[in-house]
C-alpha cells in the first residue's frame, strides 16, 4: 500500500465514523452538556466545512460548494466560521433539514473522493499554502483533515456516550 492508498483509505474510515454518528435523533444530534463543548451536529458541520474548504479552495482552488442554497436548504448561515466560532455561537448550531445536511456532506465526500482519485503518490509532495505556512499535500491533509476528524470523533463518542449512544468508531471499523 503506497501513501496515497493510505490517506484514501484512512479518510474512508473517517468518513464511516462521520455517517454512524449520523444514527440519532434531532435531540441527541444537538445535545449539548451543561459543562459546554459543541454538539454531534455541530461536529458535523465544522469537519464537513473544512473538508469543503481544505479540498476545495486551498487544495484545487476553486471554489466551495457550501453556498446560499445549501445554507437555505439546512437552515445554517452561508457566511458563519466554520473556525475559530465561540462555544456559546456553536451550541447554536441548528440543523432544520438534517437529510438536505447530509446530502451536502455526501458531495463533499464525492468531490473529496475524486479529488484523490485523480491524484498520485508524487502529487503528495506538492506545496500548498494555508494562511502564512506552507505544507506538502499530503502531510496538509494528514493533519488537517485525519488528525483534526479523530479529536472531533471522540467529542461524538463523548457526547453518544453521555446519551447511552454506542461509540461511532466500532461500527466504522473495516
Amino acid at each position: 500500500m503506497d501513501a496515497l492508498d493510505m490517506l484514501k483509505e484512512n479518510l474512508n474510515f473517517a468518513h464511516r465514523t462521520y455517517v454512524d454518528a449520523r444514527n440519532a435523533t434531532d435531540e441527541q444530534l444537538h445535545f449539548v452538556p451543561e459543562d459546554g463543548s459543541h454538539s454531534i451536529a455541530w461536529c458535523l458541520w465544522h469537519t464537513a466545512r473544512i473538508e469543503d474548504n481544505l479540498v476545495q479552495n486551498r487544495y484545487r482552488q476553486t471554489d466551495v460548494l457550501w453556498n446560499e442554497e445549501w445554507a437555505n436548504r439546512t437552515g445554517l448561515s452561508a457566511t458563519d466560521p466554520f473556525i475559530g466560532m465561540s462555544d456559546e455561537d456553536a451550541q447554536k448550531i441548528r440543523l432544520t433539514d438534517k437529510d438536505a445536511f447530509f446530502e451536502y456532506v455526501d458531495a463533499v465526500w464525492a468531490a473529496t473522493a475524486e479529488f484523490l482519485d485523480g491524484m498520485t503518490a508524487d502529487d503528495l509532495d506538492r506545496e500548498i499554502t494555508l494562511g502564512d505556512r506552507v505544507e506538502k499535500l499530503g502531510s496538509s491533509i494528514s493533519t488537517h483533515m485525519f488528525g483534526h476528524f479523530s479529536s472531533h470523533r471522540g467529542e461524538i463518542n463523548w457526547l453518544r456516550g453521555m446519551q447511552g449512544l454506542p461509540p461511532v468508531s466500532a461500527a466504522a471499523a473495516p
